[in-house]
């Protein structure tokens, strides 16, 4: 899996980008003209007026969508174990499966993704990283 952004992201964008990526122990990949090719699951962070609005997962030509706005940011840090996915109800499930991650509702894990409230949270032992308000509600694009 590889994050990178629409070819002429704001930096906002840019950083939102490399948080998500570093928080999920996954590669960066500076956009530029290139495409987006190759067997690899592609997650675009995209954006509306130079702020980022939505994730883009891109796989075997299929795209799933999660729109959201980012209400906080914190610094993540590159660390090697995989963070996971604690909340119930479908919306985590579908959160976990979105980003390729391990669902266990009741973790104790130090990195944690809390889904609930329509609001996605990264978690850094007690420390969060960052914050997305959203309906929860991924699709697939036809």
């Amino acid at each position: 899996m590889r994050f990178t952004t629409s070819r002429k992201p704001s930096p906002r964008t840019r950083r939102i980008a490399r948080t998500l990526a570093n928080y999920l122990g996954v590669t960066y990949t500076t956009r530029g003209k290139s495409g987006l090719g190759g067997d690899v699951v592609w997650i675009v962070v995209v954006e509306d007026h130079g702020n980022p609005s939505g994730l883009s997962r891109r796989d075997g030509g299929g795209e799933e969508v999660l729109r959201f706005s980012v209400s906080f940011e914190g610094e993540g840090k590159r660390r090697i174990d995989r963070p996971v996915v604690v909340g119930e109800g479908d919306e985590a499930r579908d959160v976990a499966e979105f980003f390729g991650i391990e669902y266990a509702p009741g973790s104790e894990a130090g990195r944690q993704v809390r889904v609930g409230g329509q609001k996605i949270e990264l978690f850094d032992g007690g420390d969060l990283v960052l914050r997305l308000n959203t309906s929860g509600r991924i699709f697939r694009a036809e």
